[in-house]
């Protein structure tokens, strides 16, 4: 099956997902993450995102970081279609994009290479930790750097079972994943 198949099946997938089977997949997705996480203390930059379309909730994760006094970034789409990383200060300032996903409206933003652990949604992640997204290459293009930085975060994908496909579809521009967690299992890769 081809990469485009592939996404075209498993964001059909998502989209049979009952509101309920969501809420229940995400809490113990959630719970294995911060089981997870929970002994890194020294994570202080942490990029997560605002589940769109049946994704992986995170507001569990969200609200742990909080507490922990974390400093949170959100993907935020820049013009030319370029993804910068801007902190999440309070949920009081966020506003919908062009795709309908939150986005924080504060100033700051922080380079790729100074987070700590990146959470990602996915579509899909491959036998090798390479993950498919919804096809647009903006966490492609702008994570392009940080598997190469000196001090590489930890990147974690948040995924239910079925979007874990037994086939290779990655390709040198996709972001590889190190981890990934679903409502069964954690997978290093």
């Amino acid at each position: 099956m081809t990469k485009k198949n592939i996404r075209k099946s498993l964001k059909h997938q998502l989209s049979m997902m009952s509101e309920r089977e969501v809420i229940e997949k995400s809490a113990a997705i959630q719970m294995n993450l911060i089981n997870l996480i929970a002994p890194l203390k020294e994570n202080e930059n942490i990029l997560i995102y605002k589940s769109f379309a049946n994704e992986v909730m995170v507001n569990e994760i969200e609200s742990m970081l909080f507490i922990e006094n974390k400093n949170i970034f959100l993907p935020k789409i820049k013009p030319g279609n370029n993804l910068v990383f801007n902190r999440l200060r309070s949920n009081d300032q966020v506003k919908h994009n062009k795709y309908n996903i939150l986005e924080s409206t504060d100033k700051e933003e922080i380079s790729p290479h100074l987070l700590d652990l990146i959470i990602l949604p996915l579509v899909g992640v491959d036998n090798n930790g390479y993950r498919l997204g919804y096809g647009g290459g903006y966490y492609d293009r702008g994570l392009h750097n940080t598997n190469k930085s000196l001090n590489k975060p930890l990147i974690i994908g948040l995924g239910y079972e079925f979007q874990n496909i037994d086939q290779d579809f990655g390709e040198s521009h996709d972001i590889k994943i190190d981890i990934l967690i679903t409502e069964n299992k954690i997978l290093k890769f």
